[in-house]
């Protein structure tokens, strides 16, 4: 009996090890947009597994990670001609790590709010949001396209998505429904993730 508890105890040590360290870090099948279509001639997909990428809702345009305490990473992103979509989850070593995350996104908000002027001008615009322990829904609005997005903290992860929009101001919830309704999904899978903290 003691050497089948031993053995349960090793698996579960191990599929932790496999999910959370080394490789890609999370599971296969993770992020929604892993399911996609296979890309058209005009359309693009990339993956990553880097923990250095930027959060990719991400006002001032920094080229690296700012944010520190990850363990594991994956983000997607599509294109095409008139259109773009990500996804991002971050797995952070411990909550605290992630509260700083979202402290310091909303400061990188802050920031770059309304900078340059003319064709360079660009405009990021926030809102709090109650889904997971806490989130957000911000807006990127530049000459001739933009951005809406949804980032949302639950235990010690992150999840940013987000997809082409114009946005106003006002940030009406109607704009962001299917991206709520995904965040939301996402909070309740990520507890089965073993460093979530959920």
């Amino acid at each position: 009996m003691g050497e089948v508890l031993v053995f349960q105890m090793g698996l579960a040590v191990v599929t932790a090890a496999t999910m959370l360290g080394g490789g890609s870090g999370l599971p296969k099948g993770m992020l929604f947009m892993e399911s996609h279509p296979p890309a058209k001639a005009w359309e693009t997909y990339t993956t990553s597994d880097s923990t250095k990428r930027q959060i990719q809702l991400n006002p001032c345009f920094r080229k690296k990670a700012w944010d520190g305490g990850r363990i594991a990473a994956r983000t997607l992103g599509y294109s095409s001609e008139d259109r773009m979509k990500y996804e991002q989850l971050v797995v952070y070593k411990d909550v605290r790590h992630a509260k700083k995350a979202m402290r310091g996104l909303r400061a990188e908000l802050a920031r770059c709010a309304d900078v340059g002027k003319g064709y360079h001008r660009y405009r990021y615009f926030t809102k709090p949001l109650a889904v997971g322990d806490e989130g957000l829904r911000a807006g990127g609005r530049f000459f001739e396209n933009g951005e809406h997005a949804v980032v949302v903290r639950r235990g010690a992860t992150v999840y940013v998505v987000g997809e082409s929009g114009f946005p106003t101001k006002s940030l009406p919830i109607k704009r962001f429904r299917g991206l709520i309704a995904q965040a939301e999904k996402m909070t309740v899978k990520v507890c089965d993730l073993p460093r979530a903290a959920c």
